[in-house]
């Protein structure tokens, strides 16, 4: 690749050469890994109130199409499947996330590619492949920002996601070179996507990997057709980095620092929690603390100290249930109180039970400027409990579980992947889909054989 080719140009000459070169073994399968965690959270997501209500608006003038709408019976055209089970994989706060990149890049690649090589009858090592492509390009824009998009009302999944889907779509098209630019061109125009559900828990956060994911349908689609697009779309003087970057210094070189030797990309986390990603690191101390016999009874006060991250909130009654789902008070009084926390814990009715808002009222969050000068690069949080007799328990985690990072993944390697498949075991059987797990599973980790798509599609789209 030349020196003076564009920013999008080199993600596309890495894009086509895993269409060519494919991927190593570790790769492959850390992308299967990232599938079935991806298609089990969209398929447990279906159950969401807002998900039914994305199935029904997109059907109300009828429906019919080559793409699955997981856990609906029905189909539609790949945009439009796309946009759902977007919608759908975003539902439940349950989506895996890239910790330097802060973004959730499953959300919006998995769903576009999935619709795309349902369509075009492409292989289960494409889609593979795209996956990879797509999770690499999306989490290497999200590592330029480092997460400050956040400061300036704009969503880094929705923003950067939507060029991930167009890679993962050009490589399971195969797009050349020339076309994949062009679908990145397309994608970065269409990127969108504001923070302000924090103004009142609104459903608008959980569209935008769907529109994402659509939105890089739609710009492979058109670049295969020949519909252009700008190859100066990121640092062109009216593109990416302009637009969303408002004058901050930004780390462009990023976009392709070690690209197609360091995969940035399969360092995403899988959610164990069906939360913020931000506050993670403090419910896992929550639970090492609840686990060390800490008793409610005898808390006084409990201190987080965390990183500033301009989306969690410490108000100790959260709005609604979406609002729970970023609130660390909450978070903390749950685990305390119960030993664990799950989706049960996310509904209208559960964030209004009294015993755990009177716990949560004891709970003080500081943003701590040490830990914010770590962030994103390190996710560092500290858990203070002092108990009526004045005695303080302190508690650190350097690295929240579901990070392959984190110390219990250097020590058994194998750990990640267990996870991941207990993850799906357990949310599937929970959100009434334990008949279909072990298919699933086995459907999943066949994929880089697999003929076509046609067998998961099948199973995932079932009512």
């Amino acid at each position: 690749m030349p020196e003076t080719a564009t920013l999008a140009e080199k993600l596309a000459g890495f894009t086509t050469r895993l269409i060519t070169e494919g991927c190593d073994d570790a790769a492959m399968s850390r992308a299967k890994t990232y599938a079935l965690d991806t298609l089990a959270v969209t398929l447990g997501g279906a159950m969401a109130e807002s998900s039914k209500r994305t199935v029904s608006g997109l059907t109300r003038f009828g429906s019919g199409g080559p793409s699955a709408v997981f856990g609906s019976g029905l189909r539609l055209s790949c945009g439009e499947a796309a946009l759902a089970n977007g919608t759908l994989a975003h539902a439940l706060e349950l989506d895996d996330d890239h910790r330097i990149g802060v973004l959730h890049p499953g959300a919006a690649v998995v769903p576009a590619a999935f619709a795309i090589a349902e369509a075009s009858g492409a292989s289960g090592r494409d889609f593979l492949l795209g996956l990879i492509a797509g999770y690499e390009v999306a989490c290497r824009l999200g590592e330029v920002f480092r997460g400050s998009l956040f400061r300036y009302g704009f969503h880094p999944t929705a923003l950067c996601g939507a060029l991930g889907a167009a890679a993962a779509g050009a490589v399971v098209l195969r797009l050349d070179s020339i076309a994949a630019t062009r679908a990145l061109g397309i994608a970065g125009t269409q990127a969108a996507g504001l923070v302000e559900w924090r103004a009142d828990g609104s459903w608008i956060k959980r569209l935008h990997p769907g529109r994402a994911a659509q939105s890089g349908v739609i710009a492979a689609l058109l670049a295969a057709e020949g519909f252009t697009g700008p190859a100066t779309i990121l640092e062109g003087a009216g593109g990416f980095f302009a637009a969303f970057g408002h004058d901050q210094k930004l780390d462009t070189e990023a976009v392709t620092r070690g690209l197609g030797t360091d995969l940035r990309g399969l360092g995403t986390a899988i959610k164990p929690y069906p939360c913020c990603r931000f506050a993670h690191g403090a419910i896992d101390l929550a639970l090492e603390a609840q686990r060390a016999g800490i008793a409610v009874q005898d808390i006084s006060e409990v201190e987080v100290r965390l990183y500033r991250t301009d989306v969690l909130t410490y108000h100790p009654v959260p709005i609604n249930a979406v609002d729970a789902q970023f609130n660390v008070p909450y978070h903390i009084a749950c685990c305390l109180l119960q030993g664990n926390i799950g989706l049960k814990d996310f509904t209208v009715e559960a964030v209004q039970r009294p015993e755990i808002l009177a716990l949560a009222a004891k709970v003080k969050v500081v943003e701590d400027d040490a830990l914010s000068a770590l962030y994103p690069e390190e996710y560092h949080t500290v858990l203070r409990v002092k108990t009526l007799d004045r005695e303080v328990r302190q508690f650190l985690s350097t690295c929240p579980s579901g990070d392959p990072e984190a110390d219990r993944y250097k020590i058994d390697s194998s750990l990640f992947d267990r996870e991941a498949m207990a993850k799906t075991r357990s949310l599937l059987s929970e959100c009434g889909y334990g008949n279909r797990v072990e298919k699933l599973i086995q459907l999943t980790d066949g994929l880089d054989t697999a003929r076509d798509l046609s067998p998961l599609s099948e199973l995932l789209g079932q009512k």
